[in-house]
């Protein structure tokens, strides 16, 4: 199979990569010295399209292969948040198919074997087997998924994550290395975390997604109570100690 990533960040770059290992991959991207095929050639010559662009250039980016040739391709994009993507796939000629996905870990990923890809059909298209079939046939671990779940849950799971984070690595900001003289178990862990925000170029972008349930972590902050565990609290004690000692604390 032939796949064409447009997109040459660090995840297009790490799809490139584990996708190799079984298929001929072409890359493109605005920089031209980052492209191995003009866009127009790797339409061409490509079965399957990921589009791996920021989540808010996604749209843009299927708008302008809407006039190449696209029948019978399967068209992806692996964005985050998807009501910035939808109206590209419009765009699309009715001949395309298309699936949307998320993998659901970064470029820091040491392999897709086994990390879970959430896939989304796109209303009105197929192509959402076909793209589970793909996933999964590297070594994935396959999840089907619902466009308006997975809008309502990401402002938590990732969104708000994020703007905590920042949020954090702010306030740490002020206070330097006395934090660290001071810092125990838990900051050790969140200052590590907040400072891989600070090498995302869309940490604050990922950020403003959160602003509608803002307001519920406010809420949330002022309560009182403890909530029910998910997950045996011993074990998660053990756990958070593990992940402690892979930081080196």
């Amino acid at each position: 199979m032939r796949v064409g990533i447009i997109g040459a960040g660090k995840m297009g770059l790490w799809l490139k990569r584990e996708i190799s290992a079984l298929h001929e991959v072409y890359l493109h991207d605005v920089d031209e010295r980052k492209s191995e095929k003009p866009l127009g050639e790797l339409v061409s010559d490509s079965d399957v399209i990921i589009v791996a662009v920021g989540f808010r250039d996604v749209s843009k980016v299927l708008q302008g292969l809407s006039a190449m040739p696209l029948c019978g391709k399967l068209v992806m994009d692996i964005a985050s948040f998807k009501k910035y993507v939808l109206d590209g796939y419009r765009a699309l000629p009715d001949c395309a198919l298309a699936a949307t996905v998320h993998p659901m870990f970064g470029p820091g990923a040491e392999s897709i074997k086994g990390k879970k890809v959430v896939v989304m059909e796109v209303p009105g298209r197929q192509g959402v087997e076909m793209a589970e079939d793909f996933f999964r046939g590297l070594g994935a671990r396959v999840v089907r998924g619902s466009l308006d779940d997975h809008e309502k849950y990401v402002r938590y799971t990732i969104a708000l994550s994020y703007a905590v984070g920042l949020a954090l690595a702010r306030i740490y900001s002020k206070y330097g290395d006395a934090l660290e003289k001071y810092g125990g178990t838990s900051f050790r862990y969140l200052s590590i975390y907040v400072e891989s925000l600070l090498g995302d170029p869309s940490a604050e972008l990922y950020a403003e997604e959160a602003r509608d349930v803002l307001d519920e972590f406010i809420e949330a902050l002022r309560a009182k109570g403890m909530p029910r565990p998910t997950m045996d609290p011993a074990e998660a004690y053990e756990l958070f100690y593990r992940a402690l000692s892979t930081l080196g604390y």
